[in-house]
């Protein structure tokens, strides 16, 4: 019995425990534009584009693989399509961020025309029709967020070409002229795949220089790219001039296409004269009378213009048949951690009996040179996992990698990616969350229980819907092997890192759940009516006892089943040889 007792001691001491300290997680700070979108009145806020909720100052420094140190570029020529003109609609937004879409694809010859702005503004509002799906809280025609076609684009929504749903719509729509149905919409399926988001913001501000050689750099090698500015549509000066710079306080109302770049341009062509030298060549969705010929210049200065950036290329035409996630309206806030190693996972039930192999899995990074791994299970139980794919995030945004072998997935799978870096870096990681804010765009955003889940050692995780109220995001985009009857089904058995979690169908239990728009400290600057909202919401420093404790499922408590369990069996053992059993 004592050779029992030192053995169940020596396996306890083996356990690994996790202790509240080292899962410690909170929500980013908040950006300063953020704050002053809160500071309105909720019926402002209603028709005021919510600017991005995390403060990043990112100094991203893309590698180039053409030159890009010349002082004059444009990309008008070749790899733009015409202006358009969005008359009296608020799409600024879907403009800017399909013309990115548009001039990567001709870079990569393949011109598929116009792509349709009517089916991004109708696939991500909610007001004309109750959709089937997750979308975002807006209502059809308010404006839009450049992520939102992120989302749009992850999601398979979309893009789909013009002539499928053609502008003419929404104006008709506007003007009440005709209506529309779900079906009409969502039937249409998307034609154009993008691999890879890249995303740049600074807080408001000129453009730094690091900014500026970035920028030339996207332009240069993947085409245009999708900005905020403000713009003063009651100001004739703007509307007329070529040349464009506003040093003022408000934050970003509109959305341009940046295509290229002058190094030459004066201080003086600006109102107010700027102190730099140089401006960015951007594209208007005002037609051709605005401006010149509906290009302007907007100054290197400019308070809003390199404040959120998206671009998206690697696009091309191979639209995978399947695509597999939880974040249905992408990342929207970032969390820190005082680990320099974070697993996030996402487990998934196939959707039919068909061979799928995996084509790509894309996930969200929060900036440049982050190193990632990216592990495939052919279970649910975060088990015997196998390395698929390894690499340097190379920015902020979305990055997609290919497996480098063959993948045809179980019936439940995971996919999970380890996110390292050095102690002197702020650890983000980047999550879907839902908003407690009926103003929101997040607010219809749902969290689904034993889905995704947070570790810091790939051994022992926790449920981030359950825990977090927030969803990973990891998608997996897989297509249909026809001529694959009984498929390779890749097994990772052979490769087991103990993981004690014992999952069920993740796609079964759906819960709403509140984001809690969380942070430790209340902006000082705050109104009084969004303060009560933030008390609530501010709150979300995660190291308490009940985040920080294992899953129930997992470390000390399976520990202390098995301690148990031994107990019993030595004791049986110990009173069989006393000849004392009992039977019950």
């Amino acid at each position: 019995m004592k050779k029992l007792i030192i053995f169940i001691a020596i396996l306890f001491w083996s356990i690994p425990i996790v202790y509240a300290s080292d899962i410690s997680l909170e929500l980013c700070e908040y950006s300063d534009e953020y704050i002053a979108w809160l500071n309105l009145s909720e019926e402002k806020r209603a028709n005021t584009l919510m600017p991005n909720m995390c403060k990043q100052d990112s100094e991203e420094k893309l590698i180039s693989s053409h030159n890009y140190d010349m002082s004059y570029f444009t990309l008008q020529n070749d790899y733009i399509l015409d202006i358009k003109d969005q008359s009296i609609s608020d799409d600024c937004w879907a403009f800017a961020t399909l013309a990115s879409i548009e001039s990567n694809l001709l870079m990569n010859n393949i011109n598929t025309d116009y792509l349709s702005v009517a089916h991004l503004e109708l696939m991500t509002q909610d007001s004309l029709y109750t959709p089937s799906f997750t979308t975002f809280n807006r209502s059809f025609n308010s404006g839009g967020k450049l992520e939102y076609t992120a989302a749009y684009v992850l999601n398979h929504w979309g893009p789909i070409t013009e002539d499928k749903l053609p502008f003419k719509n929404i104006i008709d729509l506007i003007n009440q002229n005709k209506t529309i149905t779900e079906k009409d919409v969502t039937d249409l399926k998307a034609s154009v795949d993008v691999d890879n988001i890249f995303y740049l913001n600074n807080k408001q501000g000129s453009c730094s220089a690091n900014s500026i050689e970035t920028i030339k750099k996207y332009l240069v090698n993947y085409g245009a790219l999708a900005a905020s500015i403000y713009f003063d549509l009651n100001n004739a000066d703007y509307l007329n001039n070529a040349y464009y710079y506003y040093n003022g306080s408000n934050i970003s109302n509109h959305a341009v296409a940046i295509i290229g770049w002058d190094d030459s341009v004066e201080v003086t062509s600006f109102t107010n004269n700027s102190s730099q030298k140089g401006a960015w060549i951007v594209k208007n969705s005002y037609g051709t009378n605005v401006g010149d010929n509906g290009y302007f210049y907007v100054s290197y200065d400019d308070i809003n213009i390199c404040t959120n950036i998206v671009g998206f290329y690697d696009t091309d035409l191979n639209v995978s048949s399947n695509v597999y996630y939880y974040d249905d309206l992408g990342t929207n806030v970032f969390l820190t951690s005082n680990s320099d190693e974070n697993y996030l996972a996402n487990v998934f039930t196939k959707n039919s009996d068909k061979a799928q192999k995996i084509d790509k899995i894309t996930f969200a990074s929060s900036t440049s040179g982050v190193k990632y791994t990216v592990y495939y299970a052919s279970n649910s139980s975060l088990t015997s996992y196998e390395e698929i794919a390894s690499g340097t995030t190379p920015h902020a945004g979305y990055i997609s990698v290919t497996p480098k072998n063959d993948i045809y997935v179980s019936d439940e799978f995971s996919i999970i990616v380890k996110y390292e870096t050095s102690s002197s870096t702020e650890d983000i990681i980047p999550v879907a969350m839902k908003s407690s804010q009926s103003s929101s765009p997040y607010y219809n955003f749902k969290t689904t229980k034993m889905a995704s889940y947070l570790s810091i050692d790939g051994t022992t995780w926790i449920d981030t819907a359950e825990k977090l109220n927030i969803q990973n995001s990891i998608r997996v985009y897989t297509t249909e092997d026809e001529d694959e009857i009984t498929p390779p089904i890749s097994d990772t058995s052979s490769v087991d890192d103990s993981a004690s979690v014992e999952l069920v169908n993740p796609n079964e239990e759906t819960t709403t759940s509140s984001i809690g728009d969380t942070l430790s400290e209340t902006p000082t600057s705050q109104s009084s009516e969004t303060t009560q909202e933030q008390e609530t919401s501010e709150d979300f420093v995660v190291y308490d006892e009940e985040v920080g404790i294992p899953n129930p499922k997992t470390g000390i408590i399976s520990g202390i089943s098995i301690i148990i369990t031994l107990i019993i069996i030595g004791t049986i053992i110990y009173f069989k040889k006393k000849n004392k059993i009992f039977k019950i």
